[in-house]
């Protein structure tokens, strides 16, 4: 029992000891510089100076000197900010355009429903646990849950300074934390306690320490550092598909030992995170892109189950379980390689997510109707259904967007408003109209153009 306690002591630890390093390295960072360098007035004289403008002297002192500054803040920025910011700063400088216009966290930050809930449901969880570990089994068990959640409610006032000047992606970064915490911190339970009398209670605890842990370290990671919402939507979304992958791996080799099953998860899990980090490096996928790809692994995470239970009739080689996190891992790779220069906002994103699942429902529920008794049908038919819905709607999203791309790129270095609309779908329209006789020279049948090309100078 004493390793037990000296291992928690030194993982929180080691969270703690990252914590304050963060703080040290946060003085000189990667988004303090690029904030310094878009300064409104620093980026009126350079583009004055860039139009040809002549300068007075006021503005060419003003300019001098604000360089000089700049430069010596990023000669005392760290090696790994210094990349950081040649990593970021094509996402930063997209806020900046009318591209992710819809992604910017406008106006006074506002306590949805939804944050309420979720918030409530956390500290829900938190007393559930301490039911759990304290084996409380009289009337107050029904009582605890409720407690926590309403204190996890009562954050902002116990605590207002914490709470100052947040925005949605901090709680975004906050909400993912808990999750990734309640995996880790579960599977560290299962990892110290395996099959023991005390294992249940071990799983919970660990599990709520290390989503009240997580959740936090998160919090104030993002208040500082300031990622980007698609950022944090990788990360979550690797953190999660690492341990699937994984529990999957133990699976096909039929371990049956539970505190591998725990080592397992959260190894996978934290190898999730770095790659997770490093393929957000890689490219600045926004938060519609991260969404995308997360729709993409779920579907192909169902057509692996799909094929799965197609191959259980015919094989009863565990390795089949293998099946389904494959699907996850080739989703999220088609996802990432097809959201290259795509940019999809959030409100397309979160489409795309809503109207796949009312595909899936579409087609299990068709399935009910027929009553379907095959397994790849049960499962095969929703997740197809999704992918269709999927592939129509990020099609047509990603032509929307490239043609923004490309009059907001032509306007920029010509100052020309362009903008270009294909319709193929005229085409059939047009086919289907009533023709009439053209009288002296003058063409009367109605038809829909199919490119509209629009250029204001």
């Amino acid at each position: 029992m004493n390793k037990k306690i000296n291992l928690l002591v030194l993982v929180c630890s080691l969270i703690f000891i990252q914590h304050f390093h963060a703080d040290a390295q946060s003085l000189y960072n990667a988004r303090g510089y690029w904030e310094e360098s878009n300064k409104p007035t620093y980026r009126e004289i350079i583009n004055k100076q860039s139009f040809g403008e002549p300068l007075t002297a006021e503005e060419l002192e003003y300019l001098n000197d604000y360089e000089v500054y700049l430069n010596r803040y990023f000669e005392r920025m760290s090696d790994s900010e210094k990349e950081r910011y040649y990593q970021m700063k094509d996402e930063w400088d997209r806020e900046l355009s009318n591209i992710k216009s819809s992604d910017r966290n406008t106006g006074e930050f506002e306590w949805r429903g939804r944050d309420r809930f979720v918030s409530i449901a956390y500290g829900f969880s938190y007393g559930l646990a301490a039911v759990s570990v304290f084996e409380i089994d009289n009337v107050g068990a029904a009582g605890v849950p409720l407690v926590m959640g309403g204190l996890w409610a009562l954050g902002p006032v116990f605590n207002p300074k914490k709470f100052e000047d947040i925005t949605r992606p901090v709680l975004r970064a906050n909400n993912s934390g808990r999750l990734l915490g309640w995996i880790y911190g579960g599977s560290l339970g299962l990892l110290l306690s395996g099959n023991s009398d005390s294992g249940g209670q071990v799983f919970a605890g660990m599990g709520a320490v290390g989503s009240i842990a997580l959740g936090e370290w998160a919090f104030q990671k993002q208040k500082r550092e300031n990622y980007s919402e698609g950022h944090i939507e990788t990360l979550r979304h690797y953190g999660i598909l690492g341990s699937w992958v994984g529990a999957s791996s133990l699976g096909a080799f039929q371990v049956e030992n539970i505190n591998a099953y725990g080592a397992g998860i959260l190894a996978g899990g934290v190898l999730g995170l770095a790659l997770g980090n490093q393929q957000s490096k890689k490219y600045p996928y926004t938060i519609g892109d991260a969404e995308n790809t997360t729709v993409l692994s779920l579907i192909g995470t169902g057509l692996g189950f799909a094929i799965a239970a197609e191959s259980l009739n015919n094989s009863e080689s565990s390795a089949i379980i293998l099946i389904p996190a494959a699907g996850s891992v080739l989703g999220t790779a088609f996802g990432h390689k097809s959201a290259k220069g795509v940019y999809l906002t959030k409100k397309q994103g979160s489409t795309i997510g809503y109207s796949t699942a009312g595909a899936a429902l579409l087609g299990l529920g068709l399935m009910a109707i027929v009553e379907a008794e095959s397994g790849v049908a049960v499962i095969g038919v929703p997740s197809a259904l999704a992918l269709i819905t999927q592939q129509i709607l990020f099609q047509n999203f990603k032509k929307e967007n490239q043609r923004k791309t490309f009059g907001q790129e032509l306007n920029s270095k010509t100052g020309l408003d362009f903008s270009l609309d294909i319709k193929p779908e005229n085409y059939f329209v047009n086919q289907r109209m009533p023709m009439f006789s053209a009288t002296q020279g003058i063409n009367i049948n109605p038809s829909q153009p199919i490119v509209n090309l629009s250029l204001k100078f």
